[in-house]
């Protein structure tokens, strides 16, 4: 009886990790956690062929090595594959949550921001409201004066992000409070996995955009290259 050939699956690298990475598809029961974003691994994926435990979302993957904030004028930030830092962990400068997987940062400013957080909307629209929220990069208040999540009635520090309605002086935490009408009768747990389906949304939109930007780029090309040869 012949013996089967092993596959030979294709492989592809990846600066965050040492060893080739190859093609994986992500089932919900699975309950792997992306070793970039470190939020629910789903839909198309990459793992390690060294089966080390590491996992990578594509659009983890894609992502781009600096980008210009709106959040951080100043200075681009960079992707960091880890912590720059002794303890091996960051404070998000958007949602105040620690992180120690990938991060965008500024080492001049010592400002990090999740992966996630660094492209949620800009605006959101909430059930219960009847005007889109605004995203703030500091909260709306005088110094000294302390500002309420207007869902959840915590407090939100003062250089943390928030989306505002300026009209109704409402505002909300960036990620679960923003877009969950029925927060308050939720589980901790529950909220939790909100917020991070919020930042796991805001990558996948983030991910179509740039697809959508590359497409755009392509056609405009082809199109020049056939002005081009029509002139000839």
């Amino acid at each position: 009886m012949a013996s089967k050939k092993p596959v030979n699956r294709p492989s592809v690298r990846h600066p965050s990790h040492n060893h080739p990475l190859r093609v994986f598809k992500a089932q919900n029961e699975d309950e792997i956690i992306c070793s970039g974003c470190e939020l629910d691994l789903t839909g198309q994926a990459f793992k390690c062929t060294k089966d080390c435990d590491y996992f990578l979302h594509k659009l983890c993957f894609d992502l781009p090595c600096e980008i210009n904030h709106k959040s951080h004028p100043d200075h681009p930030i960079t992707l960091f594959y880890s912590p720059p830092y002794d303890h091996q962990s960051y404070e998000c400068d958007a949602c105040g949550e620690y992180g120690s997987g990938f991060t965008y940062n500024c080492s001049v400013c010592k400002y990090d921001v999740h992966v996630g957080c660094a492209f949620i909307p800009e605006t959101v629209d909430r059930e219960d409201h009847k005007h889109p929220l605004t995203l703030l990069y500091k909260i709306p208040c005088e110094d000294g004066k302390i500002y309420v999540c207007d869902v959840c009635e915590e407090e939100v520090s003062e250089n943390l992000w928030t989306y505002y309605c300026k009209e109704c002086d409402y505002g909300t935490h960036v990620h679960s409070c923003a877009l969950d009408e029925d927060y308050e009768e939720e589980e901790e747990e529950n909220r939790e996995s909100s917020s991070a389906a919020s930042r796991m949304k805001s990558l996948m939109k983030a991910q179509d955009e740039m697809a959508a930007m590359k497409l755009e780029s392509r056609m405009k090309k082809a199109a020049n290259n056939a002005i081009i040869y029509s002139i000839r």
